[in-house]
């Protein structure tokens, strides 16, 4: 699903500010990880909240996002984005793009563009709506975006997160175990990490992970590791294991797990570290403390921010794997793009032709 270039494309326009914002980079595989708590390829539901950013690819049912305005990173995208409609949702903070309709929400503050029609909501930030609306615009309803929300569109399709995340997950995939090891003891299942020059720890759970995810309590031995990399082939998992030793918050922003082949995940317990699986349909029943970065999503607990601030492994450890699919944008942004270079060419002839004062 993509957004539609009309709106954007006349109304940066208007506004004189297209050809700066036609630059906006696209993000690198470590920045999303960063900047997101929160990455749906398709459609997601939820009934519980987000600490952090989130972007959704389809649409979006319930939810209550950017709970930690303070700590969430920088960016150039909104609070929210969702590239089709979105209902039953709020926003505590930074904004929403939301590129079908929106009903039955509130955005709390920041500042909201939509493309559809608005029902039954209320937005307490400044608003642009292209369609019909009703319900409460205590932020002003304006007539044309304002520079922040201009910042917002143009970053909403500026990267195509199924290139960039799938290139991350392949090349996580292709990096050699650095050593590490897990042990089984009984029902227990103990990380042994090995780092790399870079303090990267790489584990290669491929050959154990259908016993490894039956396991019911994990314990984790870092080792002076600054980052874990955990590359496993299971298609289908429920992930139940008790983090020992309070595990799952100590290291959830040093743990990320690469289900590269996963279509079907299910978390049973509170699970540490980032969850990075494309292809995957999630359900969360229990909280997340990091990033989850899949294909669908159905939010039943807290999604908790805890940003992967480690190496990604490339190039000896200290790359970004996965970074150079960061070029391609979505597919709508060229059109948004061409399109409104094309109403400023036009603005500029008639300028032009038009008889001196």
């Amino acid at each position: 699903m993509m957004f539609r270039p009309v709106l954007s494309a006349v109304a940066l326009a208007a506004c004189g500010l297209l050809p700066a914002a036609a630059h906006a980079t696209p993000l690198s595989a470590s920045e999303i990880l960063k900047q997101f708590n929160t990455v749906v390829l398709g459609s997601a539901t939820s009934s519980s909240h987000t600490d952090g950013r989130t972007y959704v690819g389809g649409s979006l049912s319930g939810g209550d996002y950017v709970q930690h305005i303070n700590d969430t990173p920088g960016s150039s995208y909104a609070g929210l984005t969702v590239a089709g409609s979105a209902s039953n949702v709020k926003v505590n903070g930074l904004g929403a793009v939301i590129g079908g309709g929106l009903s039955n929400s509130t955005v709390n503050s920041g500042s909201s563009v939509v493309y559809g029609g608005v029902s039954n909501s209320n937005l307490n930030g400044a608003a642009y709506v292209e369609g019909g609306s009703s319900g409460n615009f205590n932020g002003g309803k304006l007539a044309t975006p304002n520079e922040v929300m201009i910042a917002n569109v143009v970053a909403s399709t500026s990267t195509n997160f199924g290139s960039v995340l799938g290139g991350l997950s392949g090349s996580l995939q292709s990096l050699s175990s650095t050593g590490s090891s897990v042990a089984f003891d009984g029902n227990l299942a103990i990380f042994n990490a090995v780092a790399n020059a870079s303090g990267v720890a790489v584990f290669d759970l491929t050959a154990i992970d259908t016993v490894l995810f039956s396991k019911g309590e994990f314990r984790f031995n870092l080792n002076g590791a600054s980052s874990v990399i955990l590359n496993t082939d299971v298609k289908s998992a429920t992930l139940g294991a008790n983090f020992l030793g309070s595990a799952a918050q100590q290291y959830g922003s040093k743990l990320l797990w690469n289900f590269y082949n996963a279509t079907n995940l299910t978390v049973n317990s509170q699970w540490g570290g980032s969850l990075l699986a494309t292809g995957a349909y999630l359900t969360n029943n229990q909280n997340i403390e990091g990033g989850v970065f899949v294909n669908g999503l159905d939010q039943r607990a807290e999604i908790h921010l805890q940003s992967f601030n480690g190496g990604l492994g490339g190039n000896g450890g200290g790359g970004s794997a996965g970074a150079p699919a960061a070029g391609v944008p979505e597919p709508g942004s060229m059109a948004l793009l061409a399109g409104g270079l094309g109403v400023m060419g036009l603005l500029a002839r008639r300028r032009r032709a038009a008889p001196a004062r």
